[in-house]
């Protein structure tokens, strides 16, 4: 275990985006029930298939992709796909094709998931472990919590239990949640101390 986090992670930036993307995922889950509605079962089972074979796939390269270059870019990566997800949604009907495009989307965020999780254990220092992930937990809470507020506001001062309609109306500010979280990740490490060894 490391007794002190990466020279290139910047801890503080770190802990905080990991907390802003808890809170997106706790917001963002509630909706995500409601945006999967129109995807058939089989759907379902044809994206668990392919996320098996994509984590295999995966952890095939974790030789060539267990450093901080690597790290980094399928970080942003996950990050900028979520962030076209809530683009997409804003912009375009819901519907089979909408949904379709955020599970694929969402499935392929999740291939990365184990990785990203044994990548951050080499990275962090391990008594730096309890502030990230107590910030995880903070951050998930106050995001359902922040959803559950929205969605009766929406039913009681807008007048409506429309709730394809509220979901969209969430992701306005989650739009700038999930900007957020990107910028707080770009800031959280010195790209020019990433050859240094894990």
């Amino acid at each position: 275990m490391r007794q002190h986090s990466h020279p290139a992670l910047r801890l503080k930036p770190f802990i905080a985006y990991k907390s802003v993307n808890a809170f997106f995922q706790g917001v963002w889950g509630t909706a995500y029930v409601g945006l999967m509605a129109p995807l058939p079962p089989e759907v379902f089972s044809a994206g668990g298939i392919g996320f098996s074979l994509g984590t295999s796939l995966v952890a095939l390269a974790y030789s060539k992709l267990f450093n901080l270059f690597w790290f980094f870019r399928i970080s942003v990566g996950v990050e900028v796909i979520a962030l076209l997800s809530v683009i997409a949604i804003l912009l375009y009907p819901m519907g089979f094709t909408m949904a379709a495009g955020v599970y694929l989307g969402f499935q392929l965020a999740l291939i990365f998931g184990n990785y990203l999780v044994r990548l951050e254990t080499l990275v962090i220092a391990t008594d730096k472990f309890k502030p990230v992930d107590l910030g995880k937990s903070i951050g998930a809470l106050l995001g359902l919590a922040s959803a559950a507020g929205f969605y009766q506001w929406g039913r009681t001062w807008l007048e409506t239990d429309d709730s394809l309609a509220l979901i969209q109306l969430i992701h306005y500010p989650l739009l700038l949640v999930q900007l957020t979280t990107l910028w707080l990740l770009l800031v959280s490490f010195d790209r020019r101390r990433f050859d240094e060894p894990l």
